[in-house]
Protein backbone atom coordinates (compact mmCIF):
# COMPACT_ATOMS: atom_id res chain seq x y z
CA UNK A 1 0.00 0.00 0.00
CA UNK A 2 2.71 2.50 0.97
CA UNK A 3 4.67 1.71 -2.20
CA UNK A 4 1.63 2.63 -4.28
CA UNK A 5 1.15 5.85 -2.30
CA UNK A 6 4.82 6.69 -2.84
CA UNK A 7 4.40 6.16 -6.58
CA UNK A 8 1.40 8.49 -6.56
CA UNK A 9 2.70 11.30 -4.33
CA UNK A 10 6.42 10.87 -5.20
CA UNK A 11 8.60 13.48 -3.46
CA UNK A 12 5.62 14.91 -1.58
CA UNK A 13 5.57 11.78 0.63
CA UNK A 14 8.04 10.81 3.35
CA UNK A 15 8.41 7.92 5.77
CA UNK A 16 10.98 9.77 7.89
CA UNK A 17 8.79 11.02 10.71
CA UNK A 18 9.60 14.48 12.03
CA UNK A 19 7.14 15.01 14.88
CA UNK A 20 7.32 18.81 14.92
CA UNK A 21 6.99 19.29 11.16
CA UNK A 22 3.52 20.72 10.56
CA UNK A 23 3.98 21.04 6.78
CA UNK A 24 2.91 17.40 6.43
CA UNK A 25 -0.27 15.52 7.20
CA UNK A 26 0.86 12.49 9.20
CA UNK A 27 -0.74 9.04 9.12
CA UNK A 28 0.04 5.72 10.78
CA UNK A 29 -0.56 2.18 9.53
CA UNK A 30 -1.78 -0.73 11.67
CA UNK A 31 1.83 -1.91 11.95
CA UNK A 32 2.84 1.43 13.44
CA UNK A 33 4.60 2.85 10.39
CA UNK A 34 4.22 6.61 10.17
CA UNK A 35 4.28 8.49 6.89
CA UNK A 36 3.61 12.07 5.88
CA UNK A 37 2.30 13.83 2.79
CA UNK A 38 2.84 17.52 2.13
CA UNK A 39 -0.33 19.44 2.86
CA UNK A 40 0.20 21.46 -0.31
CA UNK A 41 0.05 18.24 -2.38
CA UNK A 42 -2.98 16.75 -0.66
CA UNK A 43 -6.56 17.53 -1.61
CA UNK A 44 -9.33 17.49 0.99
CA UNK A 45 -10.83 14.39 -0.65
CA UNK A 46 -7.48 12.57 -0.53
CA UNK A 47 -6.99 13.59 3.10
CA UNK A 48 -10.42 12.22 4.08
CA UNK A 49 -9.75 8.98 2.19
CA UNK A 50 -6.39 8.47 3.87
CA UNK A 51 -7.94 9.27 7.26
CA UNK A 52 -10.46 6.48 6.70
CA UNK A 53 -7.70 3.99 5.81
CA UNK A 54 -5.04 5.00 8.34
CA UNK A 55 -4.80 6.62 11.73
CA UNK A 56 -4.48 10.38 11.27
CA UNK A 57 -1.85 11.71 13.69
CA UNK A 58 -0.89 15.21 14.74
CA UNK A 59 2.60 16.77 15.06
CA UNK A 60 4.12 16.40 18.50
CA UNK A 61 2.48 18.82 20.90
CA UNK A 62 5.08 20.91 22.69
CA UNK A 63 2.80 22.43 25.31
CA UNK A 64 2.87 19.34 27.57
CA UNK A 65 6.63 18.75 27.36
CA UNK A 66 8.98 19.21 30.30
CA UNK A 67 12.03 21.42 29.85
CA UNK A 68 14.25 18.35 29.42
CA UNK A 69 11.86 16.71 26.94
CA UNK A 70 11.78 19.92 24.89
CA UNK A 71 15.59 20.00 24.80
CA UNK A 72 15.69 16.46 23.44
CA UNK A 73 12.96 17.11 20.86
CA UNK A 74 14.82 20.17 19.60
CA UNK A 75 18.14 18.33 19.52
CA UNK A 76 16.87 15.20 17.76
CA UNK A 77 14.34 16.65 15.34
CA UNK A 78 14.94 20.37 14.76
CA UNK A 79 16.66 20.47 11.37
CA UNK A 80 17.06 24.21 10.81
CA UNK A 81 20.04 24.70 13.07
CA UNK A 82 22.63 22.76 15.05
CA UNK A 83 21.55 22.41 18.67
CA UNK A 84 23.93 21.10 21.36
CA UNK A 85 23.28 17.81 23.12
CA UNK A 86 21.10 18.11 26.25
CA UNK A 87 23.67 15.99 28.10
CA UNK A 88 26.53 17.54 30.08
CA UNK A 89 29.75 17.62 28.05
CA UNK A 90 31.54 15.41 30.57
CA UNK A 91 28.94 12.63 30.24
CA UNK A 92 30.21 9.91 27.94
CA UNK A 93 27.12 8.03 26.78
CA UNK A 94 23.40 7.61 26.29
CA UNK A 95 21.08 4.84 25.08
CA UNK A 96 17.82 5.09 23.16
CA UNK A 97 14.97 2.59 23.35
CA UNK A 98 12.28 2.55 20.65
CA UNK A 99 8.77 1.26 21.28
CA UNK A 100 5.82 0.48 19.03
CA UNK A 101 2.37 -0.38 20.39
CA UNK A 102 -0.23 -2.32 18.44
CA UNK A 103 -2.81 0.30 19.38
CA UNK A 104 -2.83 3.71 21.09
CA UNK A 105 -3.25 3.97 24.85
CA UNK A 106 -5.03 6.73 26.72
CA UNK A 107 -3.16 6.58 30.02
CA UNK A 108 0.29 7.73 28.93
CA UNK A 109 1.24 8.74 32.47
CA UNK A 110 0.82 5.19 33.77
CA UNK A 111 2.79 3.91 30.78
CA UNK A 112 5.65 6.24 31.65
CA UNK A 113 5.51 5.19 35.31
CA UNK A 114 5.79 1.54 34.24
CA UNK A 115 8.84 2.43 32.17
CA UNK A 116 10.41 4.31 35.06
CA UNK A 117 9.83 1.35 37.38
CA UNK A 118 11.93 -0.96 35.19
CA UNK A 119 14.36 1.23 33.26
CA UNK A 120 16.73 3.80 34.66
CA UNK A 121 14.79 6.56 32.90
CA UNK A 122 11.56 8.53 33.09
CA UNK A 123 12.27 10.39 29.85
CA UNK A 124 9.72 9.29 27.25
CA UNK A 125 9.11 11.13 23.99
CA UNK A 126 5.90 10.20 22.18
CA UNK A 127 6.37 10.48 18.41
CA UNK A 128 2.83 9.35 17.67
CA UNK A 129 -0.10 7.85 19.56
CA UNK A 130 1.56 4.43 19.61
CA UNK A 131 5.25 4.99 18.96
CA UNK A 132 8.00 6.73 20.85
CA UNK A 133 11.48 6.66 22.28
CA UNK A 134 12.80 6.23 25.80
CA UNK A 135 16.05 8.04 26.55
CA UNK A 136 18.34 6.57 29.17
CA UNK A 137 20.59 9.51 29.98
CA UNK A 138 22.75 7.54 32.43
CA UNK A 139 22.79 4.09 30.85
CA UNK A 140 24.04 0.97 32.54
CA UNK A 141 26.96 -0.63 30.72
CA UNK A 142 25.39 -4.06 30.40
CA UNK A 143 21.94 -4.49 28.89
CA UNK A 144 19.31 -6.04 31.12
CA UNK A 145 17.29 -7.88 28.49
CA UNK A 146 15.19 -9.62 31.12
CA UNK A 147 14.11 -6.25 32.53
CA UNK A 148 12.86 -5.24 29.09
CA UNK A 149 10.96 -8.51 28.77
CA UNK A 150 9.40 -7.79 32.16
CA UNK A 151 8.41 -4.34 30.91
CA UNK A 152 6.85 -5.91 27.82
CA UNK A 153 4.85 -8.33 29.98
CA UNK A 154 3.75 -5.49 32.27
CA UNK A 155 2.51 -3.38 29.38
CA UNK A 156 0.63 -6.33 27.91
CA UNK A 157 -1.13 -7.20 31.16
CA UNK A 158 -1.79 -3.64 32.40
CA UNK A 159 -2.68 -1.88 29.16
CA UNK A 160 -3.96 -4.77 27.02
CA UNK A 161 -1.64 -3.75 24.23
CA UNK A 162 1.17 -5.68 22.57
CA UNK A 163 4.43 -3.71 22.71
CA UNK A 164 7.55 -4.13 20.58
CA UNK A 165 10.71 -2.81 22.22
CA UNK A 166 14.00 -2.18 20.42
CA UNK A 167 17.17 -1.51 22.41
CA UNK A 168 19.72 0.84 20.90
CA UNK A 169 23.48 0.86 21.18
CA UNK A 170 25.47 2.57 23.89
CA UNK A 171 25.97 5.84 22.02
CA UNK A 172 28.79 8.31 22.57
CA UNK A 173 27.82 11.83 23.61
CA UNK A 174 29.60 13.64 20.80
CA UNK A 175 28.89 15.75 17.71
CA UNK A 176 27.62 12.68 15.80
CA UNK A 177 24.95 11.76 18.35
CA UNK A 178 21.94 13.15 16.47
CA UNK A 179 23.02 11.47 13.22
CA UNK A 180 23.61 8.17 15.04
CA UNK A 181 20.14 8.39 16.57
CA UNK A 182 18.47 8.98 13.19
CA UNK A 183 20.30 6.08 11.54
CA UNK A 184 19.48 3.73 14.39
CA UNK A 185 15.85 4.85 14.56
CA UNK A 186 15.39 4.40 10.81
CA UNK A 187 16.87 0.90 10.91
CA UNK A 188 14.66 -0.24 13.77
CA UNK A 189 11.65 1.27 12.03
CA UNK A 190 12.52 -0.63 8.84
CA UNK A 191 12.97 -3.85 10.83
CA UNK A 192 9.65 -3.40 12.62
CA UNK A 193 7.82 -2.80 9.37
CA UNK A 194 9.45 -5.85 7.79
CA UNK A 195 7.11 -8.05 9.85
CA UNK A 196 9.48 -8.64 12.72
CA UNK A 197 7.53 -10.14 15.61
CA UNK A 198 10.14 -10.45 18.35
CA UNK A 199 8.82 -8.56 21.35
CA UNK A 200 12.22 -7.37 22.63
CA UNK A 201 15.21 -6.97 20.29
CA UNK A 202 18.59 -5.36 20.91
CA UNK A 203 20.57 -3.69 18.15
CA UNK A 204 23.18 -6.42 18.50
CA UNK A 205 20.59 -9.11 17.83
CA UNK A 206 18.98 -7.04 15.08
CA UNK A 207 22.05 -6.33 12.94
CA UNK A 208 22.07 -9.70 11.10
CA UNK A 209 18.36 -9.26 10.34
CA UNK A 210 18.99 -5.72 9.12
CA UNK A 211 21.75 -6.96 6.82
CA UNK A 212 19.27 -9.39 5.26
CA UNK A 213 16.23 -7.10 5.12
CA UNK A 214 17.72 -3.62 4.56
CA UNK A 215 21.30 -4.06 3.28
CA UNK A 216 21.34 -0.55 1.80
CA UNK A 217 21.10 0.92 5.32
CA UNK A 218 24.11 -0.97 6.70
CA UNK A 219 27.43 0.83 6.87
CA UNK A 220 30.06 1.95 9.36
CA UNK A 221 28.13 5.13 10.19
CA UNK A 222 25.34 3.07 11.74
CA UNK A 223 27.66 1.70 14.42
CA UNK A 224 28.15 3.51 17.71
CA UNK A 225 31.27 5.67 17.86
CA UNK A 226 32.18 3.86 21.09
CA UNK A 227 32.34 0.62 19.10
CA UNK A 228 34.11 2.09 16.07
CA UNK A 229 36.80 3.60 18.30
CA UNK A 230 37.26 0.29 20.11
CA UNK A 231 37.73 -1.49 16.78
CA UNK A 232 40.38 1.07 15.82
CA UNK A 233 42.44 0.25 18.93
CA UNK A 234 45.17 -2.04 17.54
CA UNK A 235 45.75 -4.00 20.74
CA UNK A 236 42.04 -4.45 21.36
CA UNK A 237 41.16 -5.53 17.80
CA UNK A 238 44.07 -7.99 17.84
CA UNK A 239 42.70 -9.45 21.08
CA UNK A 240 39.14 -9.60 19.74
CA UNK A 241 40.22 -11.43 16.59
CA UNK A 242 42.28 -13.91 18.58
CA UNK A 243 39.33 -14.54 20.90
CA UNK A 244 37.03 -15.17 17.94
CA UNK A 245 39.57 -17.44 16.24
CA UNK A 246 39.87 -19.41 19.49
CA UNK A 247 36.10 -20.06 19.57
CA UNK A 248 35.65 -17.75 22.60
CA UNK A 249 37.98 -19.92 24.69
CA UNK A 250 39.91 -17.72 27.10
CA UNK A 251 42.76 -20.18 27.79
CA UNK A 252 43.39 -20.80 24.08
CA UNK A 253 43.27 -17.08 23.37
CA UNK A 254 45.80 -16.27 26.11
CA UNK A 255 48.18 -18.89 24.71
CA UNK A 256 47.71 -17.57 21.16
CA UNK A 257 48.55 -14.04 22.32
CA UNK A 258 51.35 -15.13 24.71
CA UNK A 259 49.75 -13.25 27.58
CA UNK A 260 48.47 -14.22 31.01
CA UNK A 261 44.79 -15.14 31.25
CA UNK A 262 44.25 -12.23 33.67
CA UNK A 263 45.65 -9.83 31.06
CA UNK A 264 43.16 -11.20 28.55
CA UNK A 265 40.28 -10.72 30.99
CA UNK A 266 41.43 -7.13 31.56
CA UNK A 267 41.28 -6.43 27.80
CA UNK A 268 37.84 -7.99 27.46
CA UNK A 269 36.60 -5.93 30.40
CA UNK A 270 38.04 -2.86 28.67
CA UNK A 271 35.90 -3.66 25.62
CA UNK A 272 32.84 -4.09 27.84
CA UNK A 273 33.50 -0.81 29.63
CA UNK A 274 33.94 1.09 26.35
CA UNK A 275 31.05 -0.35 24.36
CA UNK A 276 28.71 -2.23 26.70
CA UNK A 277 29.49 -5.40 24.72
CA UNK A 278 30.45 -8.62 26.47
CA UNK A 279 32.20 -10.62 23.76
CA UNK A 280 32.12 -13.73 25.98
CA UNK A 281 28.43 -14.07 25.06
CA UNK A 282 28.04 -15.89 21.73
CA UNK A 283 25.38 -13.59 20.22
CA UNK A 284 27.48 -10.53 21.11
CA UNK A 285 30.60 -12.14 19.64
CA UNK A 286 28.67 -12.78 16.41
CA UNK A 287 27.64 -9.12 16.32
CA UNK A 288 31.21 -7.93 16.84
CA UNK A 289 32.45 -10.22 14.05
CA UNK A 290 29.86 -8.69 11.73
CA UNK A 291 30.71 -5.15 12.91
CA UNK A 292 34.40 -5.72 12.15
CA UNK A 293 33.47 -6.80 8.62
CA UNK A 294 31.29 -3.69 8.13
CA UNK A 295 34.04 -1.35 9.36
CA UNK A 296 36.64 -2.93 7.08
CA UNK A 297 34.35 -2.86 4.04
CA UNK A 298 33.74 0.85 4.66
CA UNK A 299 37.46 1.54 4.97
Amino acid sequence: MLDKLMQHFKHAMTTSYSPNDSTYEWFQTELGQTFGILKSSLSETEKNLLSSLFQHTQPLSEEHLSVNQQKWVDFLFYEKQIIPSPLPSDQSGVRFYYFYLTKPIDDKQSFEEAVQGILNSDLVLWLSYSHGIIIEEKPTTVLEIESLKNLSDTLTSDFFVEPFLYIGQLQKNDSDLRVKFKLEHNCFQALHHASNRERVVSFYEALPLLVLKTPSKINKDLLSNHLVEALEDNELIHTIEAFLQSNLNASSTAKRLFIHRNSLQYRLEKLLEKTGLDIRIFSTAAFIFLAITIVRLKD
